[in-house]
């Protein structure tokens, strides 16, 4: 351990503050005192030496009136002498007074000339006086006689002005002697408390001082013990040799370093368990101890087993330590020293050394090139790897040399962005292509990160450029079959559309002439051929419906399957499809049992994709099923979803066919294929849709005992792929809009609308019924006032300045009384609130198809179907014309306005899209209801397309010309004839 003492030997003088009255002017109030202090006393000194100077001022001046009298009286006797003698000698005496009198007035100055008493003679005065008597009684003695000289003394006048003279004289002397009795009673009192004060002063600043120094010395102390335990635990070695440079003192730090390192003791050189040390540090100790320099920063390596690496290295500082005594140059006592141990900072710089040799080394390996720029933004010299790609040297890449090397059209963003970076130290990230030495240019990506200061100023900046032009190449080449890849889907999906017209229209002609010749066989009575057609008509449906399995499933697999989201009755579909599916259950012996809960409610979803799950899960059930029950049970759970269950008492199934029902083309087995027959489509294609509408398909089964299919929705569809419903783009020659905000009123009126045949959309405000109208282009619209957003006088203006809308009737219903308003901005009709139903009824027969007269345009390319159609229609009493394309179509029409168009959209010359828009544009012409009868997979755009256009879009094959005429009937009104 080190004690306090041995520290001190490593002090400096200058270590404390030590600087001359620091202790004085460190108490203010000290200091001030003794100010007082020797302000009083000096004030004492001058006031008694001003006092002893009137004192003797005032001694001078009675003296002074003491030897004016005294002349006065030599002037009196050698008067009187000379009288009584009357020689010359006596006159001598009397002269000399006279000098003395003028030389005593000139010496008193100002006091003989004031008199002492106001009012009185002043002393010279009466001295004048005196010598003028004197110089007459003179000349009275010499000029006349003695006698005459006698009279003029006998007068008694001289003897008067003599007591005058003595009387003032003496006053004066009184008086100035009081003065000085005054001066010398106030210089006591001054002087006394004067000297009370000062000595007062100095005691109290003495007091000051000596407590002052008290606390200098004891926080010195303090300070010195704070120093002391400082230099003892300073984290670096600190020591004192002697002369002999012998350790003799050392502070904990120096003692840990020596047991750990050179293992010197106190009295002992420093280099006592390593000699080799004396070599190197002998020299610089001497010329620390006898020449006084300073040695700093000697590096010194010490093997040691347990230091990292077996080496321990110090770094040690020598001083001369100098005596205190007061010689301008002390005598050298010892010398100092400061050990520190950077065994661990010589560890880090070696292994920042390696790590930059490494990163070095990576660079040189790396096939990026890696660059480093300046906080500015310019390339540092000597880029090694930038002149190795692209050949240039320092002076051509500096500055904004460097952009001389990238494509000149990729030279602008490259600098714009390395710009931006720069300013906003934000990392840099671009693309660029770099000719490299051999002229070829590379496609780089261009990485660069700042690198901050720890006071967040930038320091520089790192970047790499790496070689992405094989990986261009690649994307390219995987841009160019994906689009390859597209043009295939491309044509894929037209030749899906082709083959599903040419295979649709074939057989549907098959349908319609086996329809045609089974009611001309009835007619003629030839039941045994009409089983024969009938066989005929079924196997075609069921390759029409194969087909439609195999397109569906081709839209599943090119995910082009689009969901037509609309609101239906629950239990209105679930009856239809029961209905439907009514005789093949009934086909094996078979019957159904249907279960609707109450609370099923309506749905928002693609109620064509529903009717064909269900009607796939019925079917199955009914094929695998004979003279048992198949039961469909329709619930809705608490989370809004509707589940179908499908139950069976069939044959039930296996976990292992079960694991594989699902699978395209597969069914349970081989032999349930032969036995039963179908391509193991349905039950996949169900599942497929159950999942596009955001629902499952569930199965339980048992061998033996049947299964139970379990199809469960969400009631309201929520998918990306919610499109119009197509429900609405249907029967838009029979459809009238509601436009109304309250909800009570558009229910009423729909209701009652609905109950005339007529199909009603709604709209609960004026910007909804704007929309809708433009997309559902009604037969009628019923407009209400007063609404939100948009009130009924805007829509009706707007409704009348759309050139598509512009002849539609407008029937306001509000209960406003604005008839001449609404006249006057082309409302076509006029009722008020409350409804008088009757009125309603006159005013919407208006707009009833009714019996429509002109014929029925059938518009078809395939010479078949279009002969077959219009025998059909003509053989149920409707009058038929024609088309073999939308051109002739449109001639037919301007000759003959048609009750009815029967369209297909794949045509020659004009196809049934650019019919249907022609036949639009003519205000005249758009009430003609028209039906889209086509074999065409009709998309979303088609649907979107048709939107407002047609009527009625019907497959080929999904309706029987039967049905087909009954679709026509509804719209146009004719009767069939008998």
């Amino acid at each position: 351990m080190v004690s306090p003492r041995s520290i001190s030997f490593l002090r400096r003088s200058n270590w404390r503050s030590a600087r001359p009255f620091a202790g004085l002017l460190g108490s203010p109030v000290a200091f001030g005192l003794l100010i007082v202090a020797l302000v009083a006393g000096g004030w004492n000194y001058v006031g008694g030496e001003a006092s002893r100077a009137a004192v003797a001022a005032g001694n001078t001046r009675i003296s002074g009136l003491e030897r004016l009298l005294s002349a006065v009286k030599d002037l009196e006797t050698g008067e009187r002498g000379y009288v009584l003698v009357g020689g010359d000698v006596y006159l001598e005496p009397y002269q000399k007074a006279l000098g003395a009198i003028d030389t005593g007035l000139a010496g008193l100055g100002s006091l003989a000339q004031v008199p002492l008493r106001q009012g009185g003679t002043s002393l010279a005065a009466l001295i004048a006086d005196k010598r003028d008597f004197a110089a007459r009684v003179v000349a009275a003695r010499r000029d006349a006689s003695f006698d005459a000289a006698t009279e003029i003394v006998r007068t008694g006048v001289g003897k008067q002005q003599m007591d005058a003279i003595r009387a003032e004289t003496a006053g004066l002397q009184a008086s100035i002697a009081r003065r000085m009795e005054a001066d010398r009673s106030r210089d006591a009192a001054r002087s006394l408390l004067l000297s009370i004060l000062t000595a007062v002063c100095a005691v109290v600043a003495i007091v000051l001082l000596a407590r002052l120094a008290l606390v200098r010395r004891r926080e010195a102390m303090r300070m010195s013990g704070l120093l002391d335990g400082v230099l003892a635990n300073a984290p670096v070695g600190l020591g004192f040799l002697d002369r002999d440079l012998k350790i003799r003192h050392m502070n904990r730090a120096l003692a840990v370093m020596s047991e750990r390192g050179f293992g010197a003791d106190l009295g002992a050189p420093i280099w006592a368990m390593l000699p080799t040390l004396a070599d190197a540090l002998g020299p610089k100790l001497a010329a620390a101890l006898h020449e006084g320099l300073v040695t700093p920063d000697v590096p010194v390596a010490v093997p040691t087993p347990s230091a990292p690496g077996g080496v321990r290295r110090f770094s040690m500082s020598f001083y001369p330590l100098r005596g205190t005594s007061s010689e301008v140059e002390p005598a050298i006592e010892g010398v100092g020293i400061v050990v520190l141990d950077e065994t661990l900072r010589w560890m880090v710089e070696e292994r920042m050394r390696r790590s930059e040799e490494r990163f070095r080394s990576l660079i040189e390996a790396s096939a990026s090139i890696v660059w480093t720029a300046t906080a500015e933004g310019t390339l540092h010299p000597r880029q090694a790897s930038w002149t190795r790609f692209t050949g240039q040297d320092d002076a051509a890449y500096g500055g904004e040399g460097f952009l001389d090397a990238i494509h000149v059209d990729d030279r602008a963003h490259t600098a714009e962005a390395w710009t931006v970076a720069v300013s906003t130290l934000q990392p840099y990230e671009t693309e660029h292509r770099l000719r490299r030495a051999d002229g070829e240019y590379r496609h780089m990506a261009v990485r660069a990160v700042p690198i901050l200061a720890e006071d967040g100023r930038l320091r520089e900046w790192v970047g790499t450029h790496t070689d992405i032009t094989e990986r261009k190449a690649a994307e390219a080449a995987v841009e160019a079959a994906r689009q390859a890849a597209e043009d295939a889907n491309r044509a894929k999906s037209q030749f899906l559309a082709n083959m599903s017209h040419e295979l649709r229209t074939p057989l549907s002609a098959v349908i319609g002439y086996s329809e045609m010749l089974q009611e001309e066989l009835e007619d003629l009575g030839e039941p045994s051929l009409i089983a024969d057609m009938k066989k005929i008509e079924s196997n075609a449906r069921h390759l029409l419906g194969l087909i439609n399995d195999v397109l569906d499933l081709s839209k599943i697999e090119a995910e082009r399957v689009e969901i037509y989201a609309e609101d239906f009755s629950v239990a209105e579909v679930v009856a239809e499809v029961a209905a439907t599916v009514e005789g093949l259950i009934a086909k094996k012996e078979n019957a159904l049992d249907l279960t609707i809960a109450e609370d099923v409610g309506t749905a928002h979803t693609d109620v064509t994709k529903l009717r064909q799950c269900l009607i796939n899960l019925l079917s199955n059930a009914a094929k695998f099923t004979e003279n048992g029950r198949i039961g469909l049970t329709v619930t809705r759970d608490a989370e809004a979803r509707l589940c179908f269950a499908v139950s069976d008492t069939g044959i039930g199934m296996t976990d292992e066919q079960v694991g594989r029902l699902f699978e395209r083309f597969t069914q349970a087995d081989a032999s349930t294929t032969r036995r039963f027959g179908g391509t193991g489509l349905g039950l996949s294609i169900t599942r497929a849709f159950a999942e596009l509408l955001g629902g499952t398909v569930e199965v339980a089964s048992r061998e033996g005992a049947g299964s139970t299919f379990t199809l469960i929705l969400p009631a309201q569809f929520s998918g990306p792929d919610a499109g119009a419903a197509n429900g609405e783009d249907t029967a838009v020659g029979n459809r009238i809009l509601v436009i109304d905000d309250d909800a009570a009123t558009r229910d009423l009126l729909a209701r009652f609308l609905e109950k005339e045949g007529f199909v009603v959309s709604t709209a609960e405000d004026g910007r909804q019924g704007l929309e809708r109208a433009r997309a559902l282009r009604p037969r009628a619209i019923l407009l209400d006032v007063t609404m939100p957003r948009m009130d009924g006088w805007s829509v009706l203006r707007a409704l009348r300045a759309d050139p598509e809308l512009g002849a539609t009737p407008i029937i306001m219903v509000t209960v406003l009384d604005e008839q001449n308003l609404a006249f006057s901005l082309g409302a076509t009709d006029y009722l008020h609130k409350p409804i008088e139903w009757g009125h309603l009824k006159a005013v919407t027969d208006r707009f009833r198809p009714g019996n429509a007269e002109g014929p029925i345009l059938v518009v078809e390319d395939d010479p078949d179907a279009r002969e077959r159609v219009t025998t059909f229609l003509e053989r149920e009493g409707f009058p038929v014309r024609s088309a073999e394309h939308g051109k002739i179509a449109l001639e037919e029409v301007a000759r003959e306005k048609p009750a009815l168009v029967l369209l297909d959209l794949m045509m020659p010359e004009m196809d049934g899209f650019g019919f249907l828009r022609a036949l639009r544009t003519r205000a005249e012409w758009r009430d003609i209801p028209v039906v889209v009868l086509t074999a065409k997979d009709i998309t979303a755009e088609d649907r979107r397309r048709l939107a407002g256009q047609a009527d009625r879009v019907i497959s080929k094959g999904s309706v029987s010309l039967s049905d087909l005429a009954q679709e026509v009937r509804g719209l146009v009104g004719i009767p069939a004839r008998d």
